[in-house]
């Protein structure tokens, strides 16, 4: 095996298993289901900065990481990006622990759509026909379950917008995933100790009684983003593009088959619309893939 084969292989194991712990999300946070969202949220945030200071300390990098502190622009980038990955993650918590994981698989099955098409409105990258195709297909599927089955998707439609601008913005801003996360983490902290410390004073805190999988929650959002970070430098982007449909595949496999949500057939056609709009887009980007190889 050559050395460029190797390293595709590395990055492809970091990828794939980036994806896996990010699928067993809705399995993971059922656990923590009788704890309130906020609360979840809170604990998230600070373990997380925790796990990723560690890291960075590991590397030598907390020097250079303190450095960004200093560009206030790019500090004011990363607060929006804060803001919007907390509402992120806010939403897919409460989304689980309301028993609705299969919404929020929907909302990580849309998210790339809405990225391209992010895309297209912010870096003026231009739609081809098979894109077209895609986002009509993903919007029938949206309005399917409001007209057939009275259901606005907000979780899903949530998840996607508020993804999809985090990587907008994100992409504006030239700091790697690990560092970014670190200040993201770092600009909700205060909050997010503060109202710890409430529900401590209050004696309404479920850390007695859920410390590890709250502790782990920051395990599980620091790792795959680390290991993401890792093959995103070793793949070709449209490998990555596939290796995205992991989480939400999985995600939507433990709500039907593990923890028993309904799948009317008004869902099913739904989401067939989205799944047809993936493997639109999907090919899309195998002929992308196919001009630069030949290019």
């Amino acid at each position: 095996m050559n050395q460029a084969a190797e390293i595709e292989r590395k990055g492809l194991i970091e990828g794939t298993l980036a994806y896996l712990i990010w699928g067993s999300f809705g399995l993971y946070f059922t656990l923590l289901a009788p704890v309130p969202s906020d609360e979840v949220l809170a604990h998230r945030i600070i373990w997380c900065i925790l796990f990723v200071i560690a890291l960075l300390a590991y590397q030598h990098k907390i020097g250079s990481t303190l450095e960004i502190f200093k560009n206030w622009k790019t500090l004011g980038w990363l607060t929006i990006s804060s803001l919007l990955i907390s509402g992120n993650w806010y939403v897919y918590i409460w989304a689980v622990g309301s028993g609705q994981v299969l919404a929020a698989s929907l909302g990580y099955f849309i998210t790339p759509l809405l990225s391209v098409l992010l895309g297209g409105i912010f870096f003026k990258e231009r739609f081809n026909k098979l894109q077209i195709i895609a986002f009509c297909l993903a919007v029938v599927g949206v309005l399917w379950q409001v007209f057939a089955m009275g259901i606005f998707p907000w979780i899903a439609l949530s998840l996607g917008i508020l993804f999809a601008f985090y990587g907008v913005i994100r992409k504006r801003v030239a700091v790697d995933s690990v560092s970014g996360l670190l200040v993201e983490t770092a600009i909700v902290l205060p909050v997010a100790l503060l109202y710890v410390n409430h529900l401590n004073q209050q004696n309404t805190d479920h850390f007695a009684e859920f410390w590890l999988p709250l502790v782990g929650s920051g395990l599980m959002t620091a790792v795959p983003l680390i290991l993401y970070a890792a093959a995103a430098r070793k793949l070709l982007f449209s490998t990555l593009g596939f290796l995205n449909y992991i989480a939400p595949i999985i995600q939507f496999l433990s709500a039907v088959f593990i923890l028993g949500e309904e799948f009317s057939l008004n869902r099913f056609i739904s989401f067939a619309f989205i799944w047809a709009a993936l493997i639109v887009f999907s090919l899309n980007l195998l002929r992308q893939a196919k001009k630069r190889k030949t290019a």
